[in-house]
């Protein structure tokens, strides 16, 4: 004989169900927003042929722009894009993907800075990380200062002081780490860094602009072979 399920696990059981839910929809947003770009740079990255030159130099610039926006959105893949279209249209499109990557990850920190103080938790919440939105309450009124000390507090041990002193390096990094889109991309890191108001927007910049310039600047005078 089974025994019944008590009345308070039911509303328990619904309540990780529609988080549940909810973790479906965010990823499968996202796995279609990477799907739907795949398929517009596959549209485009065709040799020109006998393709009319001007709707090709058109739908380029649409590309770049569509890829500029999308990088600003988390978990967008946007080193393997931006290395895609390098790959694609060779050196003469280097600093036009440069200048995508830079309008695309300056968008992602500054909706991020715009929200700092603005964002809800609840967000975070229905998505069942309840620490994550305590947090962004507590530091919301915080100053820069205020931030970075309680950043280094609740990074156990040497990583908190070295994660403070050294966050534009450690930026720089993360921006260059193959399947960064894992966690969250050059939109995400960026949006985050936002949001954290722990970095200045004319250090970030310049952060970002020598940290993604390495690759456009070797296609640019080598060709994209080096790519592979």
């Amino acid at each position: 004989m089974t025994t019944p399920r008590k009345p308070s696990e039911q509303p328990r059981f619904r309540h990780w169900l529609k988080i549940g839910v909810r973790w479906i929809v965010l990823i499968s947003v996202l796995v279609a927003v990477n799907v739907g770009f795949g398929a517009l740079l596959h549209q485009f990255t065709d040799p020109i042929s006998d393709k009319n030159l001007l709707m090709v130099n058109l739908g380029f610039i649409v590309l770049l722009l569509t890829y500029a926006v999308l990088l600003s959105v988390p978990f967008v893949p946007g080193v393997e894009i931006g290395v895609s279209l390098l790959m694609a249209h060779g050196s003469n499109a280097a600093p036009f993907v440069y200048l995508g990557t830079l309008t695309g990850l300056s968008l992602a920190y500054g909706v991020g800075v715009a929200l700092s103080d603005k964002v809800s938790c609840n967000f975070l919440l229905s998505l069942g990380m309840r620490r994550a939105c305590e947090f962004v309450d507590n530091i919301k009124l915080m100053s820069r200062a205020e931030r970075l000390e309680k950043l280094e507090q609740s990074v156990p041990g040497w990583a908190g002081t070295w994660i403070v002193k050294r966050r534009y390096l450690l930026v720089a990094l993360l921006l260059n780490v193959p399947g960064n889109s894992l966690i969250g991309g050059g939109g995400g890191i960026a949006m985050l860094a936002g949001l954290s108001r722990t970095f200045s927007a004319g250090w970030f910049f310049v952060t970002i602009a020598l940290a993604t310039a390495p690759v456009p600047i070797l296609v640019y005078l080598f060709g994209p072979g080096l790519l592979g």
